[in-house]
């Protein structure tokens, strides 16, 4: 009797490893012939700030920078490798299938242009197919500036992104005269007839391009009176819609200490040849801007300014109070040895019981770290960011 139910365990063991390797085999057997590319469809849109999931049906032949893509076809179980402009890329096969595939497009690719293949190519285990996929080149993206002011005839350095196919810089509507250009790097000649102006950057290509702006400068930390921080943030504007300090102060406005008396350096200077320097006497102690004319703000205004600190200053703070009012405040912070672009909006300093005033009555960088320290300012003025 033992026997016999050995034998009938046996039996039924056999039968499931049969069905088992027959199920692999017919499963397997999708992935036989030749691949097969019906279309390829975009799963999902990157971008800095969102990710929006597209329909099923978002068909394309066009693809971007981290944007989640799909293969769909036929006989896709065995692929090997997918390539794009020559570039193998990864797939996750864990998302993989006999009719579709998944990858992202990574910044090793080349954007699609005369010189490039413009196709994608998967490759499997019975052979390979391709069909055509452009890669869109990204706006360009500036991400730091020489210097934010300037007279006409300065020469500036812009570093960015994706400056390839660069076909004008420009100063809002005034064009600037390029000199050199990389893919990173631009250098252009100030155009006269420039005060304020965004900087754009307008490229072309096979697909994608446009134009880019910037840069995005830091605007400090705001110290609102409901206890709440919080950080908005510009793009830079260069030049000034009414200067206060360049070289010297301009258009009647003037400066003082509560501790001393701040003084010209000729020696250390953001632009020119001269900055401002205030040495704190101790703690809390305050630098004051006072205005002349052209103190008129609104919600569209910021102020904009470089700053550098002195020996043993970084990571020290200082609050930047508007019109004396202490009720609100924005925190910026010192780095030894370095200047720092700041502007920041005057809605910045604004919540629900302190609005945004019509003008500037004084510009309070009061000492926050509680110790004495020194500090330049230069290129300060006021923009329209609008």
């Amino acid at each position: 009797m033992k026997n016999l139910k050995s034998i009938f365990s046996y039996c039924i063991l056999s039968l499931v490893v049969v069905f088992s390797i027959n199920s692999c085999k017919k499963h397997d057997s999708g992935g036989d012939g030749p691949p097969v590319i019906t279309r390829i469809r975009t799963v999902y849109k990157s971008t800095q700030t969102s990710q929006t999931v597209t329909a099923f049906d978002s068909t394309t032949t066009d693809g971007s920078i981290g944007t989640l893509y799909a293969v769909i076809g036929n006989n896709l179980s065995t692929t090997k490798a997918i390539y794009i402009n020559g570039v193998s890329i990864y797939f996750n096969i864990a998302y993989s299938s006999n009719t579709t595939l998944q990858f992202s497009v990574p910044t090793t690719v080349p954007f699609s242009n005369d010189t490039t293949s413009n196709v994608l190519t998967v490759v499997t285990a019975h052979g390979k197919v391709s069909t055509p996929f452009i890669i869109e080149q990204p706006v360009p993206g500036i991400t730091s500036v020489s210097q934010l002011a300037g007279n006409a005839g300065d020469v500036i350095t812009i570093t960015g992104t994706t400056f390839n196919g660069l076909t004008s810089v420009a100063f809002g509507t005034v064009p600037a005269t390029v000199l050199t250009k990389s893919p990173t790097v631009i250098t252009v000649k100030v155009p006269s007839g420039v005060t304020a102006a965004h900087l754009l950057v307008t490229t072309s290509a096979t697909k994608g391009g446009g134009v880019g702006t910037g840069p995005v400068v830091t605007s400090g930390t705001s110290l609102l009176s409901n206890n709440v921080s919080s950080a908005k943030q510009t793009n830079s504007i260069f030049g000034f819609n009414t200067a206060i300090f360049e070289d010297g102060y301009e258009n009647g406005w003037s400066d003082y200490g509560w501790g001393g008396g701040p003084k010209d350096d000729n020696t250390n200077f953001r632009r020119g040849t001269k900055s401002r320097t205030y040495s704190y006497t101790g703690g809390y102690d305050g630098y004051v801007i006072q205005p002349g004319s052209g103190n008129s703000v609104g919600a569209n205004t910021a102020l904009k300014f470089s700053i550098f600190g002195g020996k043993g200053t970084t990571g020290k703070n200082i609050h930047l109070v508007l019109n004396y009012n202490f009720n609100t405040a924005v925190q910026i912070t010192l780095t030894e040895g370095k200047w720092t672009d700041y502007q920041i909006p005057i809605a910045n300093w604004a919540d629900a019981g302190n609005p945004v005033p019509s003008s500037i009555t004084a510009l309070v960088f009061q000492e926050f770290s509680g110790n004495s320290s020194t500090f330049s300012m230069d290129d300060v003025g006021l923009v329209d960011v609008k």
